[in-house]
């Protein structure tokens, strides 16, 4: 025994009475008590190296996993609203038009504003997008989860050179400051990173296309750094004064945002603020929206949340199978040291100071792997955060690291290996010094007993009530399904146990072909500790059933997005332009003698308006303005009722005020064929009857198609923003992309993009997306390989005598590795099983999640090359654990096994 135990300040006679209650210490003596107790938990896990290793990977990677995410998604939507923030400097508040796509408005507004109590300095602003004529030849269109948007634009932004450095801080790196006195003036300042890259220096012209693709050149006066105002569209930035943009983009004396910076007195009291948010807004009517500047990067990072939303759940089940590790582990330790705690407990230890000695290990293991974890996790978090910008098409300009987030990810670190621990700690807690006494400990029993599986069952039918047949407000929907999958998984772990006896007498037979004589002793084996595998089981099937539910719903998803994007994106080639097409170039298009059918697209973003006023349901929605007449030759729809006759619904689009929804819409809003929905535009709030309900993943479904006639009437847009083209038959596609482009880019600046190619750019963007949860759920597996090596290191140590008498009845050491393989490959089988099993529901579950988190209408889709998958994952895991501990066993001599107590 330890001298530690030795010094502990507890005479014998007080233990054995197992209700006697410990005295009141010293505070010396509680002192010295726990200092012993300190170092018995130490020597624990230097002692048993490779188990705490194990449980220390298990801990880390699931903190890592958490922290990372949390860093991801933080950075990522700091990092937008950073852009907005340092974009409007110093300003206070912010003016803009308050349509779904802000228009340019009158510059009075600016009068009055200036006229304003409070206001120190008011701002004025254009911004349009455009294209260098470098680039020209080079444009293109950029694909990510947010949408689509031109690869290579260049932001235009006119500002008053005198005022709008007292409310954003240009950082001049070179040349002079744009003229504050010169009307007109063709002067531009670029961000010097961009000019840079793009080979231009000071004194350069640059050739930018204006209103109509008319070219008109500015002269680069100044450089200024890649912070502020120049982190605007990832630095693809360019600053002209006011009245010249204007005179650019024909916009007379027309202004898009006015930034205001305000009195102190007012700037920094909340209350003050918002008061004066609130009367500017009164003061300027509806037709403006005042905001605050962060607010507008809130936009756009709501795009992103969902995505978010998923890959935070899926690190918290990476988390939950690490419990099992853990639990398992100190269940083990408790098994495997019954005669030691049985010693301590004669020598006077009490019960409390037993549960408190693995409880000590826990918050040991938990601190070391949750601070190995942290490191881990950063790391981690910057291969995510290159994934998040090819996914999100947002620049990541920062690493936001937040100090809740690094507190949440050690406290549930800690915690999880905290209450992991609790029941082995109380178990220990009771053993009795006569335990002590025994050469072998019983094994441990299954989590709640002989009738866990009773609870088990319980706890299945409940979460299969709260996602099915419960009704929950929408607000409920998602957390309330959240914790049902996980109460699921816990039903399913208590449910393991009482198959064990069964599944390995069916396995066995397989095990036996696979391994022989040695295969049937090993099957056998798991039976003899079925808490022990029941754990390990468990901790393969979340694992597997993970990576079924995830490519369950990522073949659903692709399965649908391909199935709309070959009907509905239909055509042979798809025709755009930095700048807004005429109408006249289609008839140029037509007049191809390749060219069979061209079908005009103009898109406009509009903005629900609810019955009812919910502000939170002011949901922006892109109008797709199509040609019914030409639509039905290029492409089709995908209609939520395949009855639906689309000649028909083309016919009342074309009488106008009709409109074809997709799902989303129709889910959200409750909106079916009939009814009327209510859009805002710029001649008020109008009503458009439904005439079809069709499947969309445009915009993130958040679109509505009606006649580009209706779009010119409502919302004052006539020209195309891009042209399908349907080819005649046996034409080479490419080609005449190729020489379309070759033909019309120099006068129309237009790009040629075949219908093949954005097809898969679009699948190459949804692959990208649905890959780091199946990084996610991989994790998941290997946490729970850590949990076989260590049930299977705890087996050959509990048998060591046993495999000692087998080597010395004349097994080979091949034989033993083979006993051991065959164990684990049982285990592996059972996992597979219950993985496939739970798998299968949690897939259906999994894709409910996707309807209600993104709003998408899926149908299921089960991919049956996953089931083999899986069951090759379950049997590799189970090998590749096995390996060492197979290795180890084959190594155990004779006469020391038979030695071993």
């Amino acid at each position: 025994m330890s001298t530690e135990t030795q010094k502990l300040p507890i005479s014998p006679h007080q233990a054995i009475d197992d209700s006697q209650q410990a005295p009141p210490f010293s505070i010396k003596a509680a002192f010295i008590a726990r200092q012993a107790i300190f170092k018995l938990a130490l020597r624990n896990m230097t002692t048993r190296r490779l188990r705490t290793l194990l449980t220390l990977g298990g801990v880390m990677l699931g903190v890592a996993v958490v922290l990372a995410i949390n860093v991801t998604n933080d950075s990522t939507l700091d990092s937008v609203r950073t852009v907005f923030n340092e974009a409007s400097g110093k300003a206070h508040l912010v003016i803009t038009d308050s349509s779904a796509v802000p228009e340019a408005f009158a510059v009075s507004t600016l009068k009055q504003a200036e006229r304003t109590p409070g206001v120190i300095a008011a701002a004025p602003s254009v911004n349009r997008t455009t294209l260098t004529t470098k680039q020209a030849d080079e444009w293109g269109i950029s694909v990510s989860v947010a949408g689509t948007s031109g690869a290579n634009d260049l932001l235009v932004i006119g500002i008053q050179p005198d005022i709008d450095r007292l409310v954003r801080d240009y950082k001049l790196v070179a040349g002079e400051w744009l003229p504050v006195k010169e009307r007109r003036a063709y002067r531009a300042l670029l961000v010097k990173d961009y000019a840079v890259e793009e080979g231009y220096q000071l004194g350069d012209d640059l050739e930018i296309f204006a209103n109509n693709n008319v070219k008109e050149s500015l002269e680069i006066v100044g450089l200024i750094a890649k912070q502020g105002p120049g982190l605007q569209n990832e630095g693809a930035v360019a600053f002209v004064p006011l009245d010249t943009a204007q005179r650019l983009f024909e916009l007379s004396s027309d202004i898009d945002q006015i930034d205001l910076i305000l009195e102190p007195s007012i700037a920094e009291n909340p209350a003050a603020l918002d008061k004066a948010k609130s009367e500017m807004q009164v003061k300027l009517g509806s037709a403006f929206s005042v905001l605050y500047p962060a607010s507008r990067g809130d936009i756009v990072a709501r795009q992103l949340a969902n995505y978010q939303l998923g890959l935070s759940f899926f690190s918290a089940l990476a988390l939950f199978v690490g419990a099992f590790l853990i639990y398992n582990t100190f269940t083990m330790t408790v098994v495997e040291r019954t005669r030691e705690i049985g010693m301590l407990r004669a020598l006077g230890m009490y019960r409390r100071q037993i549960g408190l000695l693995v409880l000590t290990e826990a918050l040991l293991l938990g601190s070391i792997g949750s601070g190995l974890g942290v490191g881990f996790g950063l790391i981690m978090a910057r291969g995510l955060m290159r994934s998040m910008r090819a996914i999100s098409g947002s620049e990541v300009v920062s690493t936001s690291i937040p100090t809740d987030g690094l507190a949440w990810a050690l406290a549930v670190g800690m915690g999880v290996t905290l209450v992991s621990a609790i029941l082995p700690a109380m178990k220990a807690s009771r053993v009795s010094p006569l335990e002590a006494l025994r050469v072998t400990a019983k094994p441990p029993e299954p989590l709640l007993g002989a009738s866990g599986w009773l609870a088990g069952m319980l706890l299945i039918l409940l979460a299969y009530i709260a996602i099915y047949l419960v009704p929950l407000p929408e607000i409920l929907k998602i957390p309330v399904g959240f914790v049902s999958i996980f109460v699921l998984l816990m039903g399913a772990t208590l449910v393991v146990p009482i198959t064990v006896n069964p599944l390995e007498k069916i396995i066995r037979p397989i095990i036996a072909y696979l391994y022989k004589g040695e295969g049937r002793l090993g099957a056998g084996n798991v039976r003899r500790a079925r808490a022990r595998t029941s754990l390990t089981v468990a901790a393969l099937m979340i694992g597997i059933a993970m990576i079924i539910g995830i490519q369950t719903m990522t073949r659903s998803f692709e399965t649908d997005l391909n199935h709309w994007v070959v009907t509905a994106l239909g055509g042979d080639l798809y025709v755009r332009s930095p700048q807004p097409m005429r109408e006249e170039f289609g008839t140029r298009l037509l007049a191809e003698e390749a060219v069979a059918a061209v079908s005009p697209v103009t898109y406009y973003r509009t903005r629900y308006v609810p019955p009812d006023g919910d502000p939170d349901k002011f949901d922006r929605i892109l109008w797709v303005g199509i040609d019914p007449a030409a639509h039905p030759l290029v492409g089709s729809y995908v209609f939520e009722d395949s009855a639906t006759d689309e000649a028909a619904v083309l016919a009342r689009i074309a009488q106008g005020g009709a409109v074809i929804i997709s799902t989303n819409i129709a889910d959200r809003y409750d909106l079916g064929v009939g009814d009327t929905i209510t859009l805002e535009t710029r001649r008020g709030h109008q009503p458009f009857e439904i005439v079809a309900v069709v499947v969309d993943f445009s915009s993130q479904g958040f679109t509505i198609n009606g006649s580009r006639a209706d779009v010119e009437r409502f919302f004052g847009r006539r020209k195309v923003d891009q042209y399908i083209l349907k080819l005649e038959e046996g034409v080479d596609i490419p080609a005449t992309g190729e020489l379309l482009e070759e033909r019309h880019g120099k006068t129309h600046h237009i790009v040629v993009e075949t219908t093949q190619d954005f097809r898969q750019r679009i699948n190459e963007v949804t692959g990208q997306a649905f890959a780091l949860f199946d990084v996610l759920g991989m994790i998941g597996v290997i946490i729970a390989a850590l949990g076989v090596i260590n049930t299977l290191m705890m087996n050959v140590f509990e048998r060591q005598r046993e495999v000692g008498g087998l080597r010395s009845l004349g097994m080979t050491r091949l034989q033993i590795a083979r006993m051991i393989l065959a164990e684990s490959g049982t285990m592996g089988f059972i996992g597979g099983i219950f993985g496939i099993a739970f798998g299968l529901a949690l897939s259906r579950i999994f894709l409910l999640g996707i309807e209600g988190i993104a709003g998408y209408s899926l149908q299921y889709h089960f991919p049956p090359e996953t089931l083999a998958i899986s069951v090759v994952i379950a049997l590799l895991v189970s090998q590749g654990a096995a390996l060492y501990p197979a290795w180890k066993a084959s190594r155990v001599r004779i006469v020391e096994a038979i030695q071993h107590e």
